[in-house]
């Protein structure tokens, strides 16, 4: 066997599908199967029960989970102990980031740290949507990510809060309700949205708000990352959309009007990171930078 055939165990276990957890690893479900078959056939037991649309763990592969994360653990301490001898003067650090950092300025949280540690050499990827930031700190493509705070567990994720902003509405300039200096949710009613895409954080904060408030949104256009489009949409089509104002405030919105809302919606942002059981020298340096600056939990 060898880390991968581990790696695509832990993830098969922990999602309960073949074809979600191939999706998550990048690879065919075809070769991700055959994978699993043959960490099966190498060990003699079935790990799992095949269902029509589930897998389950047997008992043998209810205990065989046990050993895959002593020994992936066992590997990451490893690596983390060779990084001591390493030859290389710099150190890598990957932040994968919903697009906020700009907005929110939070480039200058990194400058902070890149001065206490200029060693470090930042990888910075802004991605569309949350959902694809939490799979990327997930499958540990990166060592943090940047995301709003609404949906993800302090049992799972060390959570640094660091930005808190409130839900607004943009509408286009000539809407009934532009001249109003703040709006209830309920009188978006009869409106038409502009949304993200589905089980995004800001879709499923918006479409709780219009809940909360007695309607679902009569959803006209899903737009993914590009505030630009979403504005032109909103002043060409006289839709609306609920947004963060600090984000939304970045971004020129000549045409269209931003209103508070008559509800406190607030969301934190926070810089966040696998919980485990040991971390690199360069993770761990961090960490004490954030839980100096910017306590864990502390404001959530």
């Amino acid at each position: 066997m060898d880390m991968f055939q581990l790696k695509y165990f832990v993830s098969a276990a922990s999602i309960g599908n073949f074809t979600l957890a191939s999706y998550e690893n990048s690879i065919s479900q075809s070769s991700f199967s055959k994978q699993i078959m043959s960490l099966e056939n190498e060990l003699g037991v079935k790990l799992f029960e095949r269902k029509k649309r589930n897998i389950i763990l047997t008992p043998a592969g209810t205990q065989f989970l046990e050993y895959a994360y002593r020994m992936l653990n066992t590997y990451d301490e490893m690596i983390i102990g060779m990084e001591t001898y390493s030859t290389f003067r710099t150190l890598p650090v990957r932040i994968a980031s919903i697009p906020v950092i700009l907005p929110y300025s939070l480039e200058n949280i990194i400058f902070q740290i890149k001065k206490k540690m200029p060693e470090l050499i930042f990888s910075i990827s802004e991605l569309p949507e949350s959902t694809y930031v939490l799979k990327a700190l997930r499958r540990e493509e990166c060592d943090f990510c940047i995301l709003r705070t609404d949906f993800i567990s302090s049992d799972l994720y060390k959570i640094y809060p660091v930005i808190k902003d409130q839900l607004c509405a943009v509408l286009p300039s000539y809407h009934p309700l532009a001249d109003r200096s703040i709006i209830s949710v309920k009188d978006l009613k009869d409106d038409i949205f502009i949304m993200p895409p589905k089980a995004t954080d800001l879709r499923l904060i918006a479409e709780r708000a219009c809940i909360h408030a007695g309607y679902h949104p009569n959803i006209g256009y899903i737009t993914s990352g590009n505030i630009d489009l979403t504005l032109r949409i909103a002043q060409e089509q006289n839709m609306v959309y609920l947004a963060f104002k600090r984000v939304i405030d970045y971004y020129p919105t000549e045409g269209c009007i931003i209103i508070p809302l008559a509800e406190s919606i607030s969301s934190w942002t926070a810089f966040v990171t696998l919980k485990k059981e040991v971390f690199s020298g360069t993770t761990r340096k961090i960490i004490e930078f954030l839980e100096k600056e910017y306590p864990e939990h502390a404001v959530l």
